[in-house]
């Protein structure tokens, strides 16, 4: 009971309770005395700016950064220690594509009859994140109050975020047009003169340039800005898209502005926009391309086009498990996983196994199966159908490796509706379906680390374990450079300077 206490008050930030005061004895022969600061002791560094691991390093952190690193150095009497003898130390993982405020295991009549509900996921999530490794996040779409609740909770990740995603009226997540000026501004709609004739009259278009967009973005204290490419899921709907004027527009707007560019992708044609566009990042994997939707083999155009995206050096974001995950649509498994009870509260599994769960599951089903019937035909199975969209994602992802495209670490979590896209796992889901393509486990951490820092204009303070940046690591007790279940072995998780135990960020405690 009060190993349990003293964890509790680690996660709460209560340092001095919770780490233990012994470790690696001093040596007499070193170089320097560490006496103040938390020291993490005879530790093997792994970062991905070093050529090779260093063994036997000593990391000092102070005023939540780190002081120094080295291998001839000793912590003092006052130093609180860390033994970090059999371990790995790496740099927090970073992932790049969140939604933090979705609320994807709960449909909307859920959290009207069960608000507890969603007070419980919104607890837990921050602690998700952490539990599985990921100390750093960027929304990419943020929700008007995510900040205020999710800054609230005791321990979280950093969350940066691009602001409210631009869209165009009738385009994906812009269905409904605007009935005034403060839902337009929420939507951060821009104005198109082809779809002059759909332009509410309230609104005035002057107000809705791309420079107006982008000052919104701003505004919110985003780092980045995002718009969707997408026309409907590769022929279930059509909607309509930004213009190649309003892309080149916002082009030149955010780079004036010092913003990151990222555009929703996923077939094609919308790539095809993405690179006319210099876009910074493309913010998804490929896995919509034209001809037999049942095929899963990429055609000429896909290889074309992940091949200009290498010579562009566009960055890209495979996020493998929101395909991966719309799976749960047909098949609940995943609620019988015991890594779920990790990521959400059992209150919120315990609904999702319930009568009304799986009514709504059913219900959501329902609606897949109507759209794959009217997409592919009444008589193509929809968990076959459902199944191209893995081995799509999966092929492309190949590609991308053969042709050197700058890969991104980002799941797009939590995405579209129902249990397939859980926080913190389904980061985990990814890193496994990575590798499981073929993806270097070096490459893995480097994408979730350094490479995600520097396409985001990050990397001063994060991505490595280096002198002067946040201390934001993860304590290992595997090799994540030898073994993938490595990111199941996380002992320590450190935040800002804080290092906290993991089970206390489980939803059992």
């Amino acid at each position: 009971m009060m190993q349990i206490t003293r964890c509790l008050l680690c996660a709460a930030g209560a340092l001095a309770s919770c780490m233990s005061l012994g470790g690696a004895q001093a040596r007499p022969d070193a170089a320097k005395m560490m006496d103040d600061g938390i020291v993490i002791e005879d530790v093997t560094l792994i970062s991905s700016e070093r050529p090779a691991p260093l063994p036997h390093a000593t990391v000092v952190i102070r005023g939540g950064r780190i002081a120094e690193i080295g291998t001839g150095l000793v912590a003092g009497r006052h130093a609180q220690r860390i033994d970090g003898r059999d371990r790995f130390l790496i740099p927090g993982l970073i992932d790049t594509h969140v939604h933090v405020g979705d609320i994807a295991p709960l449909d909307d009549d859920a959290v009207t009859a069960h608000p507890e509900l969603l007070e419980a996921y919104r607890a837990q999530l921050p602690r998700a994140f952490l539990a599985f490794g990921f100390t750093t996040l960027v929304d990419l779409n943020l929700a008007p109050d995510t900040l205020s609740w999710f800054n609230r909770a005791p321990i979280h990740p950093t969350l940066y975020h691009c602001g409210q995603a631009v869209r165009v009226i009738g385009g994906y997540t812009a269905q409904r047009i605007p009935k005034d000026t403060a839902a337009a501004n929420r939507m951060n709609i821009v104005y198109q003169s082809s779809q002059a004739k759909d332009w509410p009259a309230a609104l005035d278009p002057r107000d809705y340039t791309p420079a107006r967009a982008v000052d919104r973005v701003v505004e919110a204290g985003g780092i980045c800005l995002k718009t969707f490419v997408e026309t409907g899921f590769g022929g279930v709907f059509h909607w309509p898209v930004p213009t190649a004027e309003t892309l080149d527009a916002l082009r030149a707007e955010t780079r004036r502005r010092g913003l990151v560019f990222v555009i929703h992708a996923n077939a094609v044609e919308s790539w095809q926009a993405a690179l006319g566009a210099r876009a910074d990042v493309i913010a998804h994997g490929l896995w919509h391309w034209p001809g037999d939707r049942m095929s899963a083999t990429p055609p000429a155009e896909v290889r074309e086009v992940i091949e200009s995206a290498a010579r562009a050096g566009i960055w890209v974001q495979p996020t493998l498990q929101v395909i991966y995950g719309e799976q749960s649509v047909f098949d609940a498994s995943l609620l019988d996983d015991p890594r779920l009870a990790e990521s959400l509260p059992h209150s919120v599994i315990a609904y999702l196994k319930g009568s009304e769960g799986q009514a709504a599951r059913r219900a959501m089903a329902h609606e897949y199966r109507q759209a794959l019937s009217k997409t592919l035909g009444p008589s193509v199975d929809p968990t076959t159908a459902m199944s191209i969209g893995p081995t799509r994602v999966t092929a492309t992802l190949r590609l991308m490796l053969a042709d050197n495209v700058k890969l991104l670490f980002g799941t797009d979590t939590p995405a579209g509706e129902g249990i397939g896209n859980p926080p913190g796992l389904n980061g985990r889901m990814e890193i496994g379906h990575w590798a499981d393509a073929g993806v270097p486990l070096a490459r893995i951490l480097r994408a979730a680390t350094l490479d995600n820092a520097i396409a985001f204009g990050l990397a001063k303070d994060l991505g490595t374990i280096e002198v002067g940046k946040r201390a934001d690591l993860l304590l290992l007790r595997a090799d994540p450079l030898k073994t993938i279940t490595a990111y199941d072995a996380i002992d320590t998780v450190v935040v800002n300077g804080t290092p906290i135990a993991r089970a206390p960020l489980l939803p059992a405690n």
